[in-house]
């Protein structure tokens, strides 16, 4: 008796270490592409308010200073402004990896799969450095050399070439998506 029961756990033990085959496309592929949608129009909307408030910012400075005081001012702002930005995209940034490591993606695509989400990490420890130096800079030449040189910047091709990479293994198993990767990077 004991070895039939045995033979059940056995039995159950590998139904379940079979049963991890992943997803159906029919669920995951418009999963992954609301969430690659949620989170390239939230990363527009911090992009736009950035620029919105940086020309608003500008605008209202104009009037009441001038020259290398408008300068500082203006260089002050982008400061501000860019940490903030960057706060942000990294706060989206951390959403949506764990959204997308909250899937479960069919067998076929989760190598594809886990290769965007380490891109996405990669990206994203490319971010607390630009926070730590951008209080630092003195010039809008190192802004943007602050955040050209960063490891954030460096890791945006390898994240459009991971998702555009997952586009087409899930596409190659008959589901159209649109992941959004030339947003990406």
């Amino acid at each position: 008796m004991t070895r039939v029961v045995a033979l059940f756990v056995l039995a159950a033990v590998l139904g379940a270490a079979c049963s991890t085959t992943g997803g159906s496309f029919d669920e995951y592929a418009p999963e992954v592409e609301g969430l690659a949608s949620g989170y390239t129009a939230e990363v527009e909307a911090l992009r736009g308010a950035y620029a919105t408030g940086m020309e608003n910012a500008i605008v209202d400075l104009q009037g009441d200073l001038d020259g290398s005081d408008l300068r500082d001012a203006v260089l002050s702002e982008a400061v501000d402004r860019s940490v903030v930005l960057f706060a942000s995209l990294g706060d989206a940034l951390d959403r949506y990896i764990q959204d997308l490591g909250d899937l479960n993606p069919p067998v076929e695509v989760s190598a594809r799969h886990d290769e965007f989400v380490s891109a996405l990490v990669l990206s994203r420890s490319g971010i607390s450095p630009i926070l730590e130096t951008l209080s630092t800079a003195t010039s809008f030449e190192q802004i943007d050399g602050i955040i050209a040189g960063s490891g954030f910047a460096d890791a945006q091709s390898r994240v459009r070439a991971s998702c555009e990479a997952l586009e087409q293994a899930i596409e190659m198993n008959g589901m159209e998506v649109d992941l959004r990767c030339d947003a990406m990077g």
